[in-house]
């Protein structure tokens, strides 16, 4: 006897020996199929009070801005071998240590988060009054 279970998709109990859904057209997954779980580390990094930063600047500038931030933001993460998961209305969420586990992921995201708040410590050359929040979980 077999164990019969739903579609991962849209929970329709699947015709026997079928390797697609008739009711969505998913894939089937195998019954041998498991979780894999691994350790990782967030990092959130955001700019604080960039509200007040937008009625100095203006939606347009803080725009600029903002695409300035999160790009060198971004780009420091995937050097560290994190995943950008997530883009926030002014920061980004990574992942370190998936897909591909990293031994050194809280290591890597708290270089990460130090250089991330360092950079932005010098851009934009205006006196603006935001920082950088960089902080990692893991």
């Amino acid at each position: 006897m077999t164990a019969v279970t739903a579609c991962r998709t849209c929970g329709t109990e699947p015709l026997e020996n079928a390797r697609f859904c008739h009711g969505c057209g998913s894939p089937v997954a195998a019954a041998d199929t498991h979780a894999e779980y691994k350790q990782v580390t967030v990092l959130f990094a955001d700019v604080v009070h960039s509200m007040s930063i937008a009625a100095v600047v203006g939606t347009e500038r803080l725009r600029e801005i903002m695409t300035e931030l999160v790009n060198r933001a971004m780009a420091v993460v995937q050097r560290y071998g994190a995943t950008v998961d997530q883009f926030t209305g002014d920061g980004i969420m990574a992942v370190f240590g998936a897909p591909v586990a990293l031994e050194d992921h809280a290591l890597r995201a708290c270089l990460a988060a130090l250089e991330i708040h360092g950079k932005s410590r010098i851009w934009p050359p205006t006196s603006i009054g935001g920082m950088v929040s960089a902080s990692a979980s893991g």
